[in-house]
């Protein structure tokens, strides 16, 4: 079994981690069925929504994920009250299947526990398979479900 250290991104680390993540999120998004144009437009508007001061909102937390010196990874999550949010997690392109994506949500589980959390949800694309088993091994379980069709 794996452990990884959380180690808080620093501002000159998020300004390049966020322009990935929105591109990340914008395949994610076309993935899903809509245009790359609109997949784009989406993801800024977002990222400019959740994210109105960057990372000083309110509330969200940024890590890198280390094992040992190596980064691994990252997570992002909010913390509003006793329910946490994981709005992002990754595990580097080199690195999966070794088990850090299980490491990381149980490092941001003990985390978000730690600083008076008592549940955790977090979102899925229907596509990322992968991700949704690796999420109900750990427990969390289906509370909604979004559809569209093409036309």
């Amino acid at each position: 079994m794996v452990d990884v250290r959380l180690e808080p991104m620093t501002e000159e680390q998020f300004g390049p981690w966020r322009a990935d993540a929105e591109a990340h999120f914008t395949q994610s998004v076309t993935r899903s069925g809509v245009p790359a144009e609109t997949a784009a437009a989406e993801a800024a508007e977002t990222y400019a929504t959740l994210l109105p001061d960057g990372s000083g909102t309110a509330g969200h937390h940024f890590w890198y994920a280390c094992d040992g010196d190596r980064r691994v990874g990252f997570l992002w999550l909010k913390l509003t009250g006793t329910t946490a949010f994981v709005y992002n997690i990754a595990v580097e392109q080199d690195q999966r299947r070794r088990g850090y994506g299980r490491a990381i949500m149980e490092a941001g589980e003990r985390w978000s526990r730690a600083h008076g959390a008592a549940t955790i949800g977090l979102h899925v694309f229907a596509h990322n398979h992968g991700a949704r088993s690796l999420y109900e091994q750990l427990g969390y379980v289906e509370t909604g479900r979004r559809m569209s069709k093409r036309l």
